[in-house]
């Protein structure tokens, strides 16, 4: 993602990577369900964010700091991480054009 902040298809597909990677290493297919249902949903919101300045790397501070915790195995961090990272999104979106994702998803 980090090479893509610029290309916002290319991020909004390796960021739904990232998160469904994250879902699947939960184990819980719940989980994993939930998200393979709302990744049009989710890439929508993802390209509202890249009306939005600074809107991805923002992003990706919350996603290095979610990777971090969850490579040490420190859920409690990780779920605060989540949580932020859930508020940031929350926030950009609602800042965002209503019609900005369909102008940013095609490159």
């Amino acid at each position: 993602m980090d090479h893509s902040l610029r290309r916002a298809d290319t991020y909004i597909e390796a960021d739904n990577r990232f998160h469904r990677t994250l879902a699947l290493a939960a184990r819980n297919a719940l989980i994993v369900s939930l998200v393979d249902s709302i990744v049009g949903l989710l890439s929508e919101q993802r390209a509202r964010i890249f009306s939005v300045p600074g809107g991805p790397e923002r992003g990706q501070v919350y996603h290095k700091t979610l990777l971090e915790a969850v490579e040490q195995r420190d859920v409690e961090r990780a779920r605060t991480a989540m949580r932020a990272h859930l508020a940031q999104v929350s926030e950009d979106v609602a800042a965002a054009p209503t019609d900005a994702g369909a102008a940013h998803t095609e490159g």
